[in-house]
């Protein structure tokens, strides 16, 4: 199940907020240090949907979405 939009803009806020803090509180590197929070977290979501055995494609393939072959 994937986490609620707050739930995963929180993740990245408090990820983001502790990058900051290991480099010294480093002022003007905030979207530096937000966009590092979000491919780490997004990481670690693929890897866990991976390890799960779910494919990249999985939700699409449920939703009905995508081409059903030439038309």
């Amino acid at each position: 199940m994937e986490p609620s939009t707050n739930d995963a803009e929180n993740q990245v806020r408090q990820r983001a907020y502790e990058l900051w803090e290991q480099h010294g509180r480093s002022e003007g590197r905030e979207a530096e240090f937000w966009l590092q929070a979000e491919r780490e977290l997004k990481g670690k979501r693929s890897s866990s949907d991976i390890s799960k055995g779910v494919s990249a494609n999985a939700a699409s393939a449920r939703s009905g979405s995508g081409s059903d072959g030439p038309g």
